[in-house]
């Protein structure tokens, strides 16, 4: 009883924190409001899942005492830098998408891997630095004051609570996206997904100039 009970405060917490980093507007929700516009529902789920396997990685790498690379200035800088340019690249390929095969939902495999809401999710998660801020301040934290002390359970509650939240917000998202696009014609969809890979690209630009900005504090 006493294990469930640990395991039911840290997953409530985990879930809370969790969710309310989620919910913060950043490049992966611009993303799944696009991709559920083609994928339909299942994109929210397949970019939560995406971003769940990159996070349960990293719960396992710095449970083995390897968070400093997350507190390293250069690392953040270059991960503003080259995540950036990725970001710019899939906003890119967002609009192409748009221009080749219009504004339908298709529910088969994508042609393109930034298409892809599993790999977006994954790709995205790691290329946005302000993640890995997150884990380096508020998700070390958590894990290392709420989650170790209570073992085994506590761990698998802190990393079972926090993908949680992203399934239930992303899905929510792609949920809310999906089921507007019966309302609306696919001319203004269109339009729609072209502004949200022009956000995407801006997401990346604001993120090449925060890594440039960290390493010339360097200099």
């Amino acid at each position: 009883m006493a294990a469930l009970e640990s395991f039911a405060i840290v997953f409530a917490a985990s879930f809370s924190i969790g969710l309310s980093g989620a919910m913060s507007p950043g490049p992966l929700t611009v993303f799944v409001m696009g991709q559920s516009a083609r994928h339909g529902v299942i994109a929210g789920p397949l970019a939560a899942l995406g971003h769940g396997l990159l996070e349960i990685a990293l719960v396992v790498l710095l449970w083995l005492g390897l968070a400093r690379i997350f507190q390293w200035e250069p690392a953040l800088g270059a991960i503003g830098v080259i995540g950036g340019l990725v970001m710019i690249w899939m906003g890119w390929q967002i609009v192409s998408g748009v221009r080749r095969q219009g504004a339908t939902i298709d529910v088969t495999a994508s042609e393109s891997r930034a298409d892809n809401p599993m790999v977006g999710g994954a790709v995205l998660s790691l290329a946005n630095p302000y993640w890995s801020f997150w884990w380096a301040t508020v998700g070390i934290s958590t894990m290392t004051t709420l989650a170790l002390p209570r073992g085994a359970t506590g761990l698998v509650a802190f990393t079972t609570g926090h993908i949680a939240s992203d399934f239930f917000w992303f899905t929510l998202v792609a949920l809310v996206f999906a089921t507007g696009r019966r309302f609306i014609t696919d001319r203004v969809y269109g339009s729609a997904l072209y502004l949200f890979g022009a956000i995407l690209a801006l997401f990346g630009l604001y993120f090449i100039w925060y890594g440039a900005r960290v390493f010339l504090a360097l200099l």
